[in-house]
């Protein structure tokens, strides 16, 4: 065995130098150990960043799953055309009628012929007229005053059909206007007869032609909610 203070070449099992006396068993740990540990402590701090990374990966993904589940489940806040769930309307009421309404539209500006406007500012829109002043003595006169009246203004009628609202006897009639300048309009008018010979009231969802068809279940979800309170 070599010694690596003075160079002499000393028996294989001898534990001290023969020449300089010194210890031949403190040579320390051989180069190529030295590598392996660095080598295992390399892959060892490697596997850890790894599990780190993918563990912050899958909460990531586990927090953006849980986001989408409350987002659907809580309907989201951007819908345009809210329909079906109560949690998407509010309630309007001014001591004699109410009904509930989408939960982007917002109470308009009206006039002394309308009661109240709900809607955006353009379309679509609903309107509740109290026409208990014209003096109709029926129902069916009331129906048939207004298709007379509506027809005049160049609308034909879509559809129509015996319906009741909050309970009391009513006709609902769809006009389509068939020509004028600027929008064309579809106008859903439910006709009530609260007290017969006395009060009427129209009830008149509006929209483009184009845009309709999407808003019918909203003038219906209105019209079912339709309460008269005095």
């Amino acid at each position: 065995m070599r010694c690596q203070n003075c160079g002499h070449e000393n028996d294989p099992d001898a534990k001290y130098c023969e020449k300089c006396g010194s210890n031949l068993n403190k040579s320390g740990m051989p180069s190529s150990t030295k590598i392996l540990i660095v080598v295992v402590i390399i892959l060892v701090a490697g596997l850890g960043l790894v599990s780190g990374m993918m563990l912050m990966k899958n909460q990531q993904q586990l927090s953006s799953s849980n986001n989408t589940i409350n987002n659907t489940t809580n309907g989201g806040s951007g819908s345009n055309n809210p329909t079906g769930s109560n949690a998407q309307y509010k309630t309007y009421s001014n001591g004699l009628v109410s009904f509930q309404y989408p939960s982007n539209w917002n109470v308009l500006p009206n006039n002394a012929n309308t009661m109240v406007i709900a809607g955006v500012s353009s379309y679509p829109a609903f309107s509740v007229y109290n026409e208990s002043k014209y003096g109709y003595t029926s129902l069916s006169a009331y129906v048939s005053s207004s298709e007379s009246y509506q027809t005049s203004l160049g609308y034909s009628i879509r559809s129509e059909q015996s319906t009741t609202v909050d309970g009391f006897p009513a006709y609902e009639i769809v006009y389509q206007e068939e020509s004028g300048s600027g929008v064309m309009v579809v106008q859903q008018m439910d006709l009530v007869e609260l007290s017969p010979g006395s009060q009427y009231f129209a009830l008149v969802g509006v929209d483009t032609i184009d845009h309709y068809d999407q808003e019918i279940s909203t003038f219906n979800q209105i019209i079912s909610s339709f309460k008269f309170l005095s």
